[in-house]
């Protein structure tokens, strides 16, 4: 007896549907991230989301975390009490540091009730020495001074995150608002 070889036309049909599926998804996503890397409203979204992420991960590690923020940039870091030092956070999601394109700007300001009242050249006053770290790289030491913490009770220094664009100030920036509860909250301010 001879047994017949082959897909049937279920597991075609199947497999073109599949097909189908993934190249739809695909070119629906293309179009709509063409230049948002240009758009406030887009890193503001892109920026809470990494912050959720890393609140979990403090929550579901049981380990410290902050961001710090520079000028064109800002960066997840995890605290090592083996090392007692800063490391950058680095996940299969977040790289550690993350860029913003020349075209944004990004400002943050600490908020709250105690906060409020330190100005952000304050705030490294409060890290030791001993405690930050320098990675030496190719080019440069690399040295993570965070300005907001991420406890793993789910506590968060307050603070304000903005973006906006660098050269057209009439458009309105984007503000990301997160409290001590860790709620974030985002908003498109007047300027």
């Amino acid at each position: 007896m001879l047994k017949a070889r082959g897909f049937t036309l279920l597991e075609i049909m199947l497999v073109l549907v599949l097909l189908g599926m993934i190249s739809v998804g695909v070119v629906m996503t293309l179009p709509s991230s063409v230049g948002l890397d240009k758009d406030p409203d887009w890193h503001a979204q892109r920026f809470s989301s990494l912050l959720q992420f890393v609140q979990d991960s403090a929550l579901i590690s049981n380990r410290e975390m902050g961001i710090e923020f520079g000028e064109q940039e800002y960066t997840f870091a995890v605290y090592d009490f083996k090392e007692k030092k800063w490391l950058p956070l680095v996940d299969n999601r977040i790289t550690g540091k993350v860029e913003l394109p020349p075209t944004i700007r990004g400002e943050y300001l600490l908020s709250g009730s105690v906060w409020g009242e330190i100005g952000q050249q304050d705030v490294s006053s409060f890290i030791d020495d001993e405690d930050r770290i320098q990675i030496s790289g190719e080019e440069e030491e690399i040295k993570i001074n965070p300005q907001v913490f991420i406890m793993s009770s789910g506590e968060v220094t307050p603070f304000s995150y903005q973006f906006s664009y660098e050269e057209d100030q009439n458009k309105n920036p984007i503000l990301v608002n997160v409290s001590m509860s860790g709620q974030i909250d985002i908003s498109s301010e007047a300027p």
